[in-house]
């Protein structure tokens, strides 16, 4: 959380923000000016193990800064370094940490200004501006993520807007021109130039969930196979009953080429979930599906962060022989631990299938447990294990980290 360490005085505040367009400045006179400022501390150890062995330790440090002019503008910095403590796995896009061999562990060495923004937002948080470096989740981050759980975080120039013109509606807009990636400045994949849009409106139902429909719109310069256009709705449920609630997710998305990318993509995304849950824990069971019917045409997310499977061998739709998509079925349990509130837990069983092609890629399980007992800090644990099938090899992914913030 921000601090304020000093009191709101009537002064001009020049704010400096790194955008899509550079260097955006901005001379605001007659108005109140507060500062406020944060850092945390995040040391993970991962341990990644699939044929060879990787093994990370890491510390992310993030420094935090935003100047409020009166009660509309801000201005917000987020610094970011990561210090490796060993070298013992591989980043194969940064020349100084490319180890062949050894299986990717995606949190290079290396510091940049992960945010520089300026904002205009109402008090009321009926209606926000911002243009800048920025990090942005979109949803459940399926299409748009941070990727937190990665010691850079992912994030983007440009600008962004969301406004609640009626009770229980909301829009959100943005528009992209650059992707800073988890690898960092130094890594020769780590930023994609764009000129991309994506757009959210979800209306809230009293009692029932929320219906949104969306649309990412991404347009690559130098990488041209990752220009999609993807429109889709969504469904968010939760449904109050006799001591209990009525859980669901559902959620189709069509993907088409878009830009210069030369394939030709006509494919589908599906995904439906429905549980409930009973006290302080939530059941699932759950369907997704990425559809694929070759090795260019299939449904990508290259903005996305890991999903169905913490040991991250699901970031890229899998096309194998004539095996190509992915459709996985699923079951899950998350909530607190009971007779202890700080501690939440998740348990997650998978089994993974082709699209297209009769292949049975495998078998998972995910496990987390965290716990935010102690105060500005958070203990965590996952494990990822994959049982391959005919697909990779039998896979195990586990780290710890403790984050500290202050």
């Amino acid at each position: 959380m921000l601090k304020t360490l000093s009191k709101a005085s009537r002064a001009p505040l020049l704010v400096i923000g790194v955008g899509c367009a550079g260097l955006l400045i901005s001379d605001v006179s007659n108005a109140q000016l507060s500062m406020e400022y944060a850092a945390d501390l995040r040391y993970r150890y991962e341990w990644f193990d699939i044929d060879e062995t990787s093994k990370a330790s890491t510390i992310r440090l993030g420094l935090k800064a935003k100047a409020n002019v009166g009660d509309y503008f801000s201005g917000f910095a987020e610094f970011e370094a990561v210090e490796q403590l060993n070298n013992g796995y591989n980043v194969p896009t940064v020349p100084d940490q490319n180890k062949p061999g050894y299986p990717v562990i995606a949190d290079p060495s290396g510091s940049e200004m992960n945010q520089a923004y300026v904002q205009y937002a109402d008090p009321a948080g009926l209606f926000q501006m911002r243009a800048g470096r920025q990090e942005i989740m979109l949803n459940n981050g399926r299409f748009i993520s941070t990727s937190g759980l990665r010691q850079n975080h992912q994030s983007f120039n440009g600008f962004t807007l969301t406004t609640v013109p009626v009770a229980g509606l909301k829009l959100e807009y943005g528009y992209l021109n650059r992707a800073l990636r988890v690898l960092g400045e130094r890594a020769s994949n780590g930023r994609a130039d764009m000129d991309s849009h994506f757009y959210n409106l979800g209306y809230q139902i009293d009692n029932l969930g929320t219906l949104k429909t969306y649309g990412v719109l991404l347009d690559y310069d130098s990488e041209p196979t990752n220009s999609v256009d993807t429109y889709g709705v969504r469904f968010e449920g939760s449904s109050p009953m006799a001591g209990w609630q009525l859980l669901s997710t559902l959620e189709y998305a069509i993907q088409r080429d878009a830009g210069h990318n030369p394939n030709h993509v006509d494919a589908e995304y599906q995904l439906l979930e429905l549980g409930f849950q009973v006290s302080d824990i939530a059941y699932r069971a759950g369907y997704n599906l990425l559809s694929g019917e070759s090795l260019t045409n299939k449904f990508i997310t290259p903005l996305s962060h890991s999903f169905n499977s913490l040991t991250e061998l699901f970031l890229v739709n899998p096309s194998v022989g004539d095996n190509h998509g992915l459709e996985v079925f699923s079951v899950n349990a998350a909530g607190k631990v009971p007779g202890v509130d700080a501690l939440t837990f998740l348990t997650v069983l998978y089994d993974y299938n082709a699209d297209t092609g009769d292949a049975h890629y495998g078998n998972g399980l995910d496990l987390m447990l965290e716990y935010k007992g102690l105060s500005k800090t958070t203990i965590s644990w996952r494990l990822g294990r994959y049982w391959a099938d005919e697909l990779n090899d039998d896979a195990t992914r586990t780290s710890v980290y403790l984050a500290y913030s202050f």
